[in-house]
């Protein structure tokens, strides 16, 4: 065990409980958190290279995707700075209960699929474009699905093409990105590059990662 990982159990509450995050972006918003691995995100510091663009790209009336929602973090910031429901995909099902937990502590309203996004419809799969008929022409679309986001953005065309929504695109390798960077190119975006911090960086398992944000047509 590290000193930071020994002073932690030391000095922090063990195990896991519903916290109000004090800090940052997502303050105000309430989730299940563990200190054993998720004090960067209480303290307001998970994904901190972001924060700018969200507070940028999300305002009141904002509507927004979250592509790849995990435990919901992003999804209760959406929600909360936009005051207006959030749509939410997460393909894993354990994960989407712990999704669903932590919607239910907070006042907001948000649609959750239990699906994996990508460019065709059906076999427990699920395309944007489709998303949008079914809901609402997103404003913003955040997205973190592992590899998979070429294959989001060829099934997002009609959104991409109609409404050019803003993006925050997690990228995980260079290959992925660089057709990411051809697909958007395609739709009239110009992403910026967002680079990992190097200060308390966070363990990532992908070699290359990093995110595309790209600034669409305002609502």
């Amino acid at each position: 065990m590290s000193v930071r990982d020994t002073v932690k159990s030391l000095v922090l509450p063990r195990g896991a409980a519903f916290r109000r995050l004090p800090l940052g972006v997502a303050a105000g918003v309430t989730m299940k958190i563990d200190f054993a691995h998720q004090t960067t995100l209480y303290l307001g510091l998970y994904e901190v290279e972001l924060s700018p663009h969200v507070r940028r790209l999300v305002s009141p009336g904002s509507r927004c995707f979250d592509v790849g929602a995990d435990v919901g973090y992003y999804t209760l910031l959406l929600a909360r700075r936009s005051g207006r429901p959030v749509v939410a995909f997460e393909s894993a099902a354990s994960v989407a209960r712990c999704l669903r937990d932590n919607i239910a502590r907070n006042a907001c309203e948000v649609e959750v699929y239990t699906v994996s996004v990508g460019d065709r419809d059906g076999d427990g799969c699920m395309t944007l474009d489709r998303a949008a008929a079914e809901t609402f022409v997103p404003d913003l679309i955040k997205m973190d699905i592992e590899g998979g986001e070429v294959a989001a953005l060829e099934g997002a065309g009609g959104i991409l093409g109609r409404r050019r929504p803003h993006l925050i695109i997690e990228v995980h390798g260079r290959r992925t990105e660089d057709r990411c960077i051809e697909i958007l190119g395609r739709h009239g975006y110009a992403p910026v590059v967002v680079e990992r911090r190097r200060w308390l960086a966070e363990t990532r398992p992908a070699g290359h990662n990093r995110w595309l944000v790209c600034e669409g047509r305002a609502p």
